[in-house]
């Protein structure tokens, strides 16, 4: 890059840097294209969740790329009528991973909401698609869940060539994801404010954050369910 072009990308990113950012707080699920450009954000009481296929890249050469994209189909279709069952959205499909967002209401909270449907994931992955495919095909999935805020943005470049993607920068959306990467198949982690919304608490366990790397830095306790044992 020569010193022009460092220059004025220099004076781009001052730009970003000095802006003035309007919150604004929504309570309900926005598709993409009611989220605004430029300087207003969106800031949203929910529960995050992230779903993440364990062992795809072992099964991916196990069963080559055509077969692959059949089982991540099938997954999708899984977990997104699981979320939406229980009153969720999918904001983004990232590979095998996806993020997921709940929003509370006069009969159930968030993260109760967020617990019900990874325990739907978990059932319908046992009793549909592990009974319905070969053992090669059979899949596990860990999951994160933190509940908070979150702000929804825009982010990206303008102009001909312009990347502008939805983004949902908060300390949940970051943990919930480290959570996730943590967890094992069949492991649902998740932290104190989700814990504190469920009804039913049996067979839920405290876990030692010390053993889960980063994830130690999460203020409380961090709880998780096995499913599959």
């Amino acid at each position: 890059m020569d010193s022009g072009n460092i220059k004025k990308l220099k004076n781009e990113l001052n730009q970003i840097k000095n802006l003035k950012i309007k919150v604004e707080n929504i309570y309900d699920h926005r598709y993409d294209n009611q989220i605004p450009k430029g300087i207003k954000v969106y800031n949203l009481a929910c529960s995050i969740m992230f779903v993440d296929m364990r062992n795809s890249t072992d099964m991916t050469d196990e069963n080559g790329k055509k077969n692959m994209t059949k089982i991540y189909k099938m997954f999708a279709k899984l977990v997104i009528t699981a979320i939406e069952e229980n009153g969720g959205r999918v904001y983004q499909i990232m590979g095998d991973g996806m993020l997921c967002s709940f929003i509370g209401d006069e009969n159930k909270n968030s993260g109760e909401k967020a617990f019900n449907a990874a325990k739907t994931i978990n059932d319908y992955l046992k009793d549909v698609y592990n009974e319905i495919v070969e053992d090669s095909w059979k899949i596990s999935c860990g999951i994160g869940i933190r509940t908070g805020h979150i702000f929804i943005n825009r982010i990206g470049t303008r102009g001909k060539n312009k990347t502008c993607k939805v983004a949902y920068p908060s300390s949940i959306t970051n943990y919930a994801c480290k959570l996730c990467n943590q967890a094992e198949g069949g492991q649902v982690l998740f932290d104190d404010a989700t814990y504190n919304q469920i009804k039913n608490k049996d067979l839920i366990k405290e876990v030692d954050k010390n053993k889960l790397g980063t994830c130690k830095n999460i203020v409380g306790n961090i709880w998780e369910i096995k499913y599959g044992e």
